[in-house]
């Protein structure tokens, strides 16, 4: 768990503000970016991945130490130095690492979304290239886990949302970024679940029966977005 003094120790040792821009090693940042320690165990530092997840390729490492952050984007969950986060920072020029091994201070995003988000365009991609299949019909969190690479971490939508509503991350609005998962409340006790395209259209199964694009809500019942917790 990140303390507060350890938090208080980040903000001091490695940024500093100087008329609202950020310094680190001496060279001036934008005001928005943020930085961070990067700490692993065995002080070899952090795998960069090409993208927001374990499956992109590494692409170098990032040493322990102070590291430059110019976005943030939700991604595959890693259980690192700082606990389990879902969140990734972007390098500039060099590419994703876990949050789950940098001290930012925070368990949450301390610089702006990242406009590029290559683990949902890959989801997407993987519905896309399933439009009108009726092979997932009655398996709608198996088709969105199946999206993200994975399988078997829930056992419905419903539960799938209820975690979310759990950990307090459930959003109750039509406002889903790109990647995120959309829930209805049907098929009791089932519930519904589809990846969200980020521009109000939705992916998912049941969409006049079979895999497709619809504009939300598009079904009864809406409940809200909420980023992959796998």
């Amino acid at each position: 768990m990140r303390t507060a003094l350890t938090r208080t120790f980040a903000r001091l040792t490695v940024t500093t503000l100087l008329g609202g821009v950020a310094v680190l090693g001496g060279a001036a940042l934008p005001a928005h970016a943020a930085t961070g320690t990067v700490v692993t165990d065995s002080g070899a530092g952090v795998t960069i991945r090409s993208g927001n997840a374990t499956t992109f390729g590494a692409v170098g490492t990032q040493p322990n130490g102070a590291v430059q952050i110019d976005c943030q984007i939700y991604g595959e969950p890693v259980t690192g130095k700082f606990g389990r986060s879902l969140v990734w920072d972007h390098v500039p020029g060099k590419g994703f690492i876990s949050d789950s091994y940098v001290n930012t201070g925070s368990s949450g995003l301390v610089a702006p979304l990242c406009t590029s988000n290559p683990r949902a365009d890959n989801a997407i991609n993987w519905y896309a290239a399933r439009n009108g299949s009726t092979a997932f019909q009655g398996y709608c969190e198996m088709a969105a886990e199946n999206s993200y690479g994975k399988t078997g971490i829930w056992a419905s939508a419903k539960a799938d949302w209820n975690d979310a509503v759990a950990r307090g991350v459930a959003h109750r609005d039509l406002n889903a970024p790109k990647g995120a998962l959309v829930f209805w409340d049907l098929a009791a006790p089932y519930g519904h679940v589809g990846v969200s395209r980020g521009d109000g259209y939705f992916w998912a199964t049941s969409v006049n029966g079979k895999i497709g694009l619809a504009k939300l809500p598009y079904f009864n019942s809406y409940l809200g977005w909420a980023w992959p917790n796998f």
